[in-house]
């Protein structure tokens, strides 16, 4: 409304009562590209009410941010913060100065009050502005921790005191800022929950953010003394950090020994069990830019950790974690470990070595080197495969997972096995592993180096012992996007034994079940590549390789394959049918297997052999029989008997033919050769019979006409 309140006078004054203006679920983004700093203001609703006179207003706000966040240099800062002001402002808009006549500010639950000036009389802004907390209980510090963690807080006992304070003055123009200066300063803090026996006590801190007036780069930040304990723990940490901008540099040192049997005592750690002694003394200082540049020479580092009966168990993991002894020696090229043995289950481990680029891994998300010794004497595969909890989500536990092909996965729940390597590790582990187990499989003396690099594991000639024989190991292992790894493996195996085998590998048992009652060994030098499922089982259809197996002293003890030979095999031949040691050579295309024809001897019978095993499964060979007269069973050689010319038949050839699903596949015979062979054998000999009695008649004739 405007109001006359000089009368007659020429010159009048003008005054608007502003009710309300409303910002509601607003949005407030500065991403400073540059700088590379980001800050949010999310959810934002603010009430302004007042009224301006002549060229000044009065205004009185009242806001709530929701959620604020900083982060700076890909760091993130401030989080889940959330900001409450009431604020009177007087704004002379004809010197563009803003004052603020009174504050409070809530940081969360932190009550604190901003007081001061701006003035923009032109493109250049002045600041003189103060802030400070208006109460300095350690209760309302703690008031700074995010609503997302304040159930934590509950039932807790405080003593002590805390204050935050700050001041910004001077001017912002361009690449100009003002200069600042933000302290935290803690004293004599003590908190313990009412349900807990512990406390941490004699908490102090004394932090300060500055820069004076001018750059960014001129920043500093310090935390001069940071202290806490718990029992007679104590732990000690200082920083300082400037250069931010351009080459920062780092000053820092913790110094503290973490008793968590003690800690559990003090702080509810609900979600995990965690136990025994983390020992820590470290110092590093340097630029940035060393790191960097992998000058390591320019950082001065230096420090231990040491770990003592440390256990951890959690949700997420199937099987408890312990550390009896850890020694890790810091210096800025290396990490040593000198000492590191863990146990996983019923797994141990004894790592020896150097790792490397962890400053530049840590800082900078560069790539961690390490060469390492992997001491063993047991690794239970089944249990670390199925370490990490896989959790449901709806969609996967309303939803089928399907492979590529049919045949891949069972009907019902898919077990996820697959896993990561990260892109930005390269570590190689020379291993020595006495004894393992893989599905019911043992395997012993593991030795060979198995590495990590760029996403892929790599296996470079591992050796181990298993089924009686040895297997020679290399190739390479990738996860993809769909969670369907990529392999390429060469497998160089030596002697198995073929029962050992079948007792010990569930595919075996599937694909051959017979074979559980054979005897004999053999060997295979094979090349695949392919995708894997998420059960770690090959994607048929994705297969493509070539190979070679050889057999030693096979016998095949009750086949039903063999057992169609009976009308034509003595049956003491069948009962245990021996196999001449052979070479079968084989290609694999999309899942398809194609073995090449080759000849042995079975019974003591000349085989000849070929055939083929589909990527779904299906089988379809032929096993071609020469069998001698005198291995003829007694049903033969009763009907040759009264053939003529049986005498003659020496061999008869015989066939097997294989069709179906591996596992159980139809067995039939093929005995079109044998009966060609006989019927031949038949003509022939009424032939010969007829020309015979016509020679003998004329060889009388002829005598006869002679005299």
């Amino acid at each position: 409304q405007a109001v006359n309140t000089a009368g007659d006078d020429k010159e009048s004054s003008f005054e608007l009562q502003l009710e309300k203006i409303e910002i509601k679920n607003a949005t407030l983004v500065y991403d400073d590209r540059e700088l590379n700093m980001l800050l949010d203001f999310s959810d934002i609703n603010v009430d302004i009410a007042g009224k301006m006179y002549g060229t000044s207003t009065e205004l009185l706000a009242n806001g709530k941010v929701e959620n604020f966040s900083l982060e700076y240099e890909n760091m993130n800062y401030i989080s889940n913060t959330s900001l409450e002001t009431k604020t009177l402002l007087n704004v002379d808009y004809d010197k563009m100065d803003i004052s603020i006549l009174e504050n409070e500010l809530l940081v969360n639950r932190l009550p604190m009050e901003i007081t001061g000036t701006i003035k923009m009389p032109s493109d250049s802004i002045f600041f003189d502005l103060k802030m400070k907390t208006k109460e300095s209980g350690f209760d309302n510090f703690l008031a700074l921790v995010p609503p997302d963690y304040e159930d934590y807080l509950k039932d807790i006992k405080t003593s002590g005191s805390a204050s935050v304070f700050g001041t910004v003055e001077g001017l912002f123009f361009n690449e100009i800022y003002p200069a600042f200066s933000f302290g935290l300063d803690v004293k004599n803090g003590n908190f313990q929950y009412t349900d807990l026996p512990e406390e941490i006590k004699n908490i102090k801190a004394d932090v300060s953010i500055s820069k004076p007036q001018g750059i960014l780069d001129l920043t500093e930040i310090k935390i001069k003394d940071a202290h806490a304990e718990n029992k007679n723990n104590p732990v000690d940490l200082t920083v300082t950090l400037n250069n931010l901008v351009s080459d920062p540099y780092f000053d820092g040192a913790f110094i503290g020994k973490i008793n968590f049997d003690h800690l559990r005592d003090a702080l509810p750690i609900d979600s995990v069990s965690i136990s025994g002694i983390v020992d820590a003394n470290l110092f590093v200082k340097g630029n940035y830019s060393a790191i960097e540049n992998e000058q390591y020479d320019k950082i001065k580092s230096d420090g231990i950790v040491m770990l003592d009966n440390f256990f951890y168990d959690s949700p997420d993991l199937t099987q408890k974690i312990l550390i009896p002894k850890g020694n890790l020696d810091f210096s800025p090229e290396n990490v040593n470990l000198r000492e590191f043995n863990m146990r996983i289950g019923q797994s141990d481990f004894n790592l020896y070595g150097k790792v490397s680029n962890y400053l530049n891994y840590i800082l900078k998300d560069g790539t961690l080197k390490g060469d390492l010794q992997l001491i063993s004497s047991s690794l239970n595969l089944n249990e670390l495969l199925r370490l990490q909890v896989i959790k449901e989500t709806a969609d996967q536990e309303n939803t089928q997972v399907q492979s590529p092909d049919a045949n891949t996965f069972e009907s019902g729940e898919t077990e996820v096995l697959v896993f990561d390597i990260p892109k930005n590790i390269d570590v190689t582990f020379r291993s020595n592993i006495k004894n393992a187990i893989f599905d019911h499989l043992p395997i012993s003396d593991i030795n060979g180096l198995i590495s990590a690099r760029n996403g892929k594991l790599m296996l470079n000639g591992l050796n181990m012992k298993m089924l009686d024989g040895e297997l020679k190991l290399t190739g390479s292992y990738e996860n993809s996007e769909q969670n369907q790894p990529f392999f390429d493996f060469g497998f160089h195996v030596t002697g198995f034994d073929i029962p050992l085998a079948y007792q010990s590998l569930t595919g075996i048992q599937k694909m051959l079940p017979g074979a559980g009652k054979s005897q004999g060994k053999f060997s295979t030098n094979l090349n695949l590549n392919g995708q894997l499922n998420q059960e770690l089982k090959m994607i048929a259809t994705s297969v493509d390789g070539t190979g070679f197996f050889n057999t030693e002293n096979l016998q095949i003890i009750d086949s039903r394959t063999f057992d169609q030979l009976k009308g034509i095999l003595k049956a003491e031949k069948l009962k245990n049918v021996m196999v001449d040691d052979f070479i079968a050579h084989f290609v694999v295309s999309d899942g398809n297997l194609l073995l090449k024809p080759f000849s042995t001897k079975v019974a003591g019978q000349e085989t000849n052999v070929t055939g083929s095993l589909n990527a779904q499964n299906l089988v379809d060979m032929r096993l071609d029989f020469n069998v001698e007269r005198e291995a003829f069973g007694p049903d033969i050689q009763n009907i040759l008997s009264v053939l003529p010319g049986q005498e003659r038949i020496k061999l008869i050839p015989a066939s097997v033919v294989i069709k179906g699903p591996v596992g159980n596949p139809e067995v039939k015979m093929d005995l079109s050769e044998a009966r060609k062979t006989i019927a031949d054998e038949v003509k022939r000999s009424t032939k010969q019979e007829l020309q015979n009695s016509l020679n003998k008649l004329g060889q009388g004739l002829k005598k006869l006409f002679d005299k």
